[in-house]
């Protein structure tokens, strides 16, 4: 009887073996999903018709839906610090930067990134970042780092000279932007604003009537200039920087992104949620219902009044009427 107990459980462990590693069809897998809630996102780029956002522990999502639907983009040598912004050159030309000076390349819109700089010595963050289709790129940060590539993003270097004023070297950099003309504007804080009329090669201060912190420079479609920051404020510039006038907010919280829509209305956004519009150039802004409870850090046009706001809440699509209302999904 032990015999036949025996054999009869040898058959069995055979037969389990058997089972397990004999070949068979296996269920298909459904395509992975991104939901970015409670994601922290800190930049969001358009890359042709795709949007791209990234954020903590080095996230990078794909959006090819106006935002209805996210994806993980791949990432080559992932480091699982924080990503602070991304820019396009092109519909395939691309940059991310993040903490301890992480810079990170994209050559089809985003789908794939090759990391380009890493500082395994320093926890300091990029901050702001500027890709050209014609033109050098550009990384800029906390205690003055300022790089600039000319191969577009293989390679980086400190940028030659002395381009921070004497005894502001360490002012942190916040935002750099490109009107595509050969201007560029560089916002940092202590009220800290730089100009290059050529493409990069040589700046300049110029003084603004606020000494807070500016977290976003933005050039507008009539050839003006916005720059934003700290407490709601908001200058805007007529001619490159030579001076500013304050615009009109009627609000106290912080302003980190803005953009220009196809319609000419200019939408920043900011702490607590705060969204406000402005159908005049940049001077003056009414608030709008809160796109998101958290604070936001980013937001790029889909266009049809649609916005995409990426923040410490993940991402939100909210459709602005003519009006101004806001209706969030």
């Amino acid at each position: 009887m032990k015999r036949l107990i025996g054999i009869a459980m040898s058959a069995a462990v055979l037969g389990t073996a058997v089972w397990a590693f004999a070949p068979r069809p296996l269920p298909a897998f459904p395509a992975t999903v991104v939901h970015p809630d409670g994601l922290q996102v800190n930049g969001i780029a358009r890359a042709g018709d795709r949007l791209v956002a990234v954020g903590e522990r080095g996230n990078i999502l794909l959006s090819d839906n106006s935002g209805a639907s996210w994806r993980p983009a791949v990432v080559s040598q992932p480091q699982g610090v924080t990503l602070t912004q991304v820019a396009f050159a092109d519909a395939r030309h691309g940059m991310a930067v993040g903490h301890s000076g992480w810079i990170l390349r994209t050559d089809d819109a985003g789908a794939h990134w090759q990391q380009a700089a890493f500082d395994t010595q320093s926890s300091d963050p990029l901050l702001g970042a500027l890709a050209q289709a014609n033109g050098p790129w550009f990384a800029v940060g906390s205690f003055g780092r300022f790089l600039v590539s000319n191969d577009q993003g293989a390679h980086w270097q400190p940028v030659a000279g002395k381009p921070l004023p004497d005894g502001e070297q360490d002012r942190h950099l916040n935002a750099i932007a490109a009107d595509g003309q050969g201007r560029l504007m560089l916002a940092g804080e202590g009220g800290l604003v730089l100009r290059s009329t050529d493409g990069g090669a040589r700046w300049e201060p110029v003084k603004t009537p606020y000494a807070g912190s500016l977290y976003g420079v933005l050039p507008l479609r009539d050839g003006g200039w916005l720059a934003y920051g700290m407490r709601g404020n908001v200058l805007r510039s007529d001619d490159f920087g030579t001076t500013w006038q304050a615009a009109d907010t009627g609000l106290k919280t912080s302003f980190f992104g803005g953009a220009q829509l196809p319609d000419g209305r200019i939408v920043l956004a900011g702490q607590g949620g705060a969204l406000a519009a402005s159908t005049d150039g940049g001077r003056h802004f009414a608030a709008l219902p809160a796109g998101s409870p958290q604070t936001l850090a980013a937001l790029a046009s889909t266009g049809k009044g649609r916005l995409t706001l990426g923040g410490d809440g993940g991402i939100a699509t909210v459709t602005l009427a003519a009006a101004g209302a806001a209706a969030t999904r």
